[in-house]
């Protein structure tokens, strides 16, 4: 029996490595510069006695030679790269006993078993669609806007004059972008304000003003207005309000529609909706000098594109619009109200994925189960699977191949793929649980970006976050054992990560493409023994290790793949757990 709602809107500085494996071309390893001078042996070196659940993330000298106790305990044993200068790439590494022949290693035991990528051809992610193609040119648009030699926010604001009053059945002229190229172009609009709410202005395109009845307009406008709008900006800020009306311009045209033809919307998907920055940073002819999020409409017959019923736009667009507005939200407080930089992808897709969760969450508070569910033993009522499912698939995937996707950049060339982005949701998650919702709005009400954000919003290092988030995926929920039995430090006290997989796993199971009931199978570790492998920076390996009672204290060192410490500049660092 699934726990899932039947609902279901979704589908590893290189300057201390040796040997980097095939993970981007720009990528040059460096020989890193020995730098031990004392004996790992065991003795001389620090003996990490934990009791039953104790945790510890050693770094720089520690992570280099430590020892674990022995009678009979058994560890996870999770070793990172978190150097903030790291080059994106795979870095090779000796994990174990200095003084052994590898027995394996980590690569072979993290590749796809051969069942797996015979069903779904990889684990990976797919090509990206028309909806992923935009998102990285909204993302990178963002980025060209350089604090102190942009129009300021104060210049925008007054540019606006010229906007019509807000009247309801009033018309207005929008420029609404209408293609995928590098080159903007633009496609003019007349739109008739249709619903007006104290937090949401809804246009129709007149072109499309029977797509969707006033009945139905009304219903969308209220849900936007009075739900969804509110849950995003209470967790995460108001933004800006350039053209001062209080409110948020959503825009229905066919000019999104079109953004894709109905022959290319087969192999590429289309695009539902955006949030443009031109408009916000711009006051050229082409901005519509506002906050505005441009979205699809029904449309029956194909007659702008692919066909779209009123029920998949209704059902597709909320969380696609929370999405975009906590993008919106973040460009607003970084760069307009603060004249700042765009937040780093990693962080803001991060965000705008937590976004959509919160959607999730105001329905499972709406509906506490069993209500709202076709089927009474889903973890979900139907109502909140749009906003989460994706998010779990996408976070399955990282964690199933989590020495691949990094948790604090993106692969060169993206705006992070599905995976990645499901694992920043995850990680984010994580420290909303341990730090509480205001972090999430610390995040983006400020200046800073990536890393120095993160730092200052939970007052902790990545390094830090990183190394407990890691055990953290594997220490929620141990399986026989009461939720609370892991420390609180590496819990998830609102959701309960086991359980959600297992119903993933029950609901789609190998033929979906999820292989096994927990993504995460830590590979073994003999104790005396060691492996080798790669990892990228921000990702992490789960091993299991135990120390039996005849044997010695168990020696391990964390080591670039020839043997050599890594420099302080890799940020290597082994979390380690006792287990019960």
């Amino acid at each position: 029996m699934t726990c899932l709602s039947d609902t279901w809107a979704a589908q590893v500085a290189g300057v201390a490595v040796m040997l980097l494996m095939a993970a981007c071309s720009s990528d040059a390893p460096v020989a890193p510069k020995p730098t031990e001078t004392a004996a790992c042996n065991g003795v001389s070196v620090r003996v990490q006695s934990l009791e039953p659940l104790q945790h510890v993330v050693l770094t720089g000298a520690e992570a280099a030679c430590f020892a674990l106790a022995r009678d009979n305990r058994e560890y996870l044993v999770v070793p990172q790269i978190t150097g903030a200068t790291l080059p994106y790439g795979g870095y090779g590494f000796r994990l174990g006993d200095p003084n052994t022949i590898t027995a394996r290693t980590a690569a072979d035991a993290i590749e796809e078993p051969a069942w797996l990528r015979a069903i779904q051809g990889s684990n990976a992610d797919p090509a990206p669609d028309a909806q992923s193609v935009l998102d990285a040119r909204m993302r990178a648009d963002e980025g060209t806007w350089t604090p102190g030699t942009s129009r300021h926010a104060g210049d925008v604001r007054l540019s606006v004059l010229g906007i019509p009053a807000v009247t309801v059945n009033s018309i207005r002229r929008f420029s609404v972008l209408n293609t995928l190229d590098a080159t903007p172009g633009y496609t003019a609009v007349n739109a008739q304000l249709r619903f007006a709410g104290s937090r949401v202005l809804l246009y129709v395109d007149t072109l499309a003003a029977t797509a969707l009845s006033d009945a139905e307009l009304q219903g969308m406008g209220t849900l936007y207005d009075e739900r969804l709008a509110p849950a995003v900006t209470s967790s995460f800020g108001d933004g800006s309000d350039i053209d001062a009306n209080g409110r948020v311009i959503f825009l229905l045209t066919p000019t999104v529609n079109a953004i894709v033809s109905a022959s290319q919307c087969g192999g590429s998907g289309f695009v539902r909706g955006f949030f443009y920055s031109h408009d916000l940073r711009s006051t050229e002819s082409t901005s519509n000098r506002g906050e505005v999020f441009y979205a699809y409409v029904p449309d029956e017959t194909g007659r702008w594109s692919c066909a779209h019923t009123k029920s998949e736009v209704v059902a597709n667009l909320p969380p696609t619009f929370m999405h975009e507005l906590q993008h919106m939200i973040s460009f607003g407080e970084h760069a307009i109200e603060r004249n700042g930089t765009g937040e780093e992808v990693w962080l803001n897709e991060a965000l705008s994925h937590m976004a959509e969760e919160i959607g999730s969450l105001s329905y499972e508070a709406r509906f506490p189960a069993p209500s709202g569910r076709t089927n009474p033993a889903s973890i979900f009522p139907d109502s909140a699977s749009p906003y989460i499912n994706p998010n779990l698939l996408f976070s399955y995937r990282y964690l199933f191949s989590s020495a691949t996707f990094s948790l604090t950049s993106c692969a060169p060339g993206s705006f992070c793929s599905l995976s990645e982005r499901g694992g920043t949701w995850l990680f984010l998650r994580w420290i909303g649980d341990q730090q509480g919702g205001p972090t999430f709005r610390r995040l983006v009400e400020t200046n800073l970006t990536g890393r120095a954000n993160l730092e200052a919003a939970t007052r902790r290092s990545t390094a830090a976050l990183l190394g407990e988030f890691s055990l953290a995926v594997s220490a929620d929920s141990l399986v026989g054992l009461p939720r609370n039995t892991a420390p609180p430090a590496l819990r998830f006290s609102s959701r309960n990560v086991r359980r959600l997989y297992k119903s993933l796993f029950d609901a789609f199971g190998i033929l979906g493409g999820v292989g096994r009931p927990f993504p995460i199978e830590p590979l073994p570790l003999a104790a005396g023994g060691s492996v080798t492998g790669t990892m990228r920076p921000g990702t992490f390996l789960t091993y299991r290790m135990r120390v039996s009672a005849g044997t010695p204290t168990a020696v391990i060192r964390m080591l670039a793949l020839d043997g050599t410490p890594f420099p302080a500049t890799s940020g290597a660092q082994v979390s380690v757990l006792r287990l019960p």
